[in-house]
């Protein structure tokens, strides 16, 4: 006779994923705050190499490099940010959480474009695969967020389901 193992966490018996008690359990802010670190180690590396031969050169001021580096690097830092935002925002005033989540969906696409603008632009010396796999977890972050979005517009007053 066949009997079912039984689930050790009664609670939870079907639920894939542990419950959430803050932001930082979010899957979406761990991956945010993943890529951003490594974003973050890649253009300190890159800025000093970059900065020690430039001085040497004579000639650090301005670049197109420059530029887009400190755009990217801001836009990076924030994303995780504004998942924390999101997620205390929805709390109090949905459509501010809703908006704070739809930021950081932008973030993650502006991000894609930093990327491919480093990647293809500076000589970085960095390998392809490297701006491709973060590429790609940005893209997967971003997924995950419109998901989510749409998860907390289910508790939102006055919700009705699309059809």
């Amino acid at each position: 006779m066949y009997y079912q193992k039984q689930n050790k966490n009664p609670f939870y018996p079907n639920y894939p994923n542990r419950p959430l008690h803050s932001f930082q359990d979010l899957e979406v802010y761990q991956k945010a705050l993943e890529c951003s670190v490594l974003v973050a180690k890649e253009v300190n590396k890159f800025l000093a190499t970059r900065v020690k031969t430039k001085r040497k050169q004579g000639e650090y001021a301005g670049t197109v490099d420059e530029l887009l580096l400190k755009n990217m690097l801001p836009c990076a830092l924030a994303i995780p940010h504004q998942v924390a935002e999101s997620h205390s925002l929805r709390f109090g005033d949905h459509t501010a959480g809703i908006a704070a989540i739809e930021r950081a969906m932008l973030g993650c696409n502006k991000m894609v474009v930093y990327l491919e603008q480093f990647r293809d632009i500076c000589e970085t010396g960095i390998p392809w695969e490297f701006f491709d796999d973060l590429i790609k977890k940005y893209i997967y972050v971003r997924r995950k967020m419109l998901r989510l979005e749409q998860a907390w517009k289910k508790f939102m007053p006055g919700y009705k389901k699309e059809e």
